[in-house]
């Protein structure tokens, strides 16, 4: 549909109600999980109200300014634009993150690396020196920061455009005085050791990006996703560089794909990396791999995350 008819078609009702029943009827010719949803949040977010405050206004009138407003958004998401891109923010970790086409959309799966990290990271006064690999929105580091007052923590991308974001979420949650965000490849720029190492590394096939999603597909960067022809290349790059990069009793929280656990788990192991617990995200994949020095892991008992699986 072109942006005409679909501006004349909006314009032709009147009230909120109606206006998101007709969105969702034209958002579930794609397929999407919850149609009625997303129309809700575009028709609010159009006029400027919260979620709460478009469902409190259903009988309100719609102006004809307002509808051609609309519709620029409807327009956005019938091209599969994600939604997050649209509105430009994605919330993580109970904080809302500015988002773009610079860096990968945060998901929730990727909030099982920030619990598992909360569960060793000390709670009292002790400083902790947090590295991002990877970094992106900077949603892994920055929730950290605001969950632990004593740490402090350097974000690394190889995209300026990516740790440009991250750095405007570190001022957006006042956390810019104990963050630092560098432009590099991996860890090749950073010099000093860590207690607590996350890394979210592109692991999707070369070959399957093209089957994902439009939204990812199309719009997500190719970049952050490609991790070659196994989707387990950017983990062979990552591995010798942690073994120089983590302190003596720190952990490495990987995020990994369906089915690279194992395989993680093995080239990890050849750098002298153990795994020291494992936790599933919500569909109960193994998502989140902690890793630690051997030596440590001998110091210490291997100790059960939750919902983790202990390494045995």
């Amino acid at each position: 549909m072109n942006k005409t008819k679909l501006v004349a078609k909006l314009m032709s009702f009147s009230k909120l109600s109606e206006l998101i029943d007709r969105v969702s009827v034209s958002l579930t010719k794609l397929d999407l999980e919850n149609p009625w949803q997303e129309a809700r949040l575009l028709v609010g977010g159009g006029l400027g109200l919260t979620p709460n405050q478009t469902l409190q206004n259903q009988k309100r009138e719609i102006t004809a300014e307002e509808s051609t407003r609309i519709s620029r958004l409807i327009k956005r998401r019938v091209q599969r634009e994600p939604m997050a891109h649209i509105f430009g923010v994605r919330e993580f970790w109970s904080l809302e993150f500015e988002v773009g086409p610079e860096c990968l959309i945060p998901r929730p799966d990727s909030e099982c690396l920030v619990e598992a990290a909360l569960e060793f990271l000390p709670t009292d006064e002790s400083r902790v020196d947090v590295l991002d690999l990877g970094t992106g929105s900077g949603c892994l580091l920055l929730s950290t920061l605001n969950e632990r007052v004593n740490a402090t923590g350097i974000g690394l991308d190889i995209s300026y455009e990516a740790a440009a974001l991250a750095r405007r979420n570190a001022y957006r949650f006042n956390l810019h005085d104990r963050s630092h965000f560098v432009v590099g490849n991996w860890g090749a720029a950073v010099k000093q050791s860590f207690d607590l190492i996350y890394c979210n590394p592109p692991y999707i096939r070369t070959c399957d990006i093209a089957g994902l999603m439009p939204e990812v597909s199309v719009y997500e960067p190719h970049l952050a996703l490609d991790g070659g022809d196994d989707g387990l290349s950017r983990y062979r790059e990552i591995g010798p560089e942690l073994t120089r990069l983590l302190a003596p009793n720190g952990k490495v929280c990987v995020e990994v794909g369906l089915g690279q656990s194992g395989p993680v788990k093995r080239l990890f192991g050849q750098c002298g990396l153990n795994l020291w617990a494992e936790r599933r995200d919500l569909g109960g994949i193994p998502r989140c791999l902690v890793f630690a020095f051997r030596n440590a892991m001998r110091n210490g008992s291997k100790k059960r995350l939750g919902k983790v699986v202990s390494s045995g």
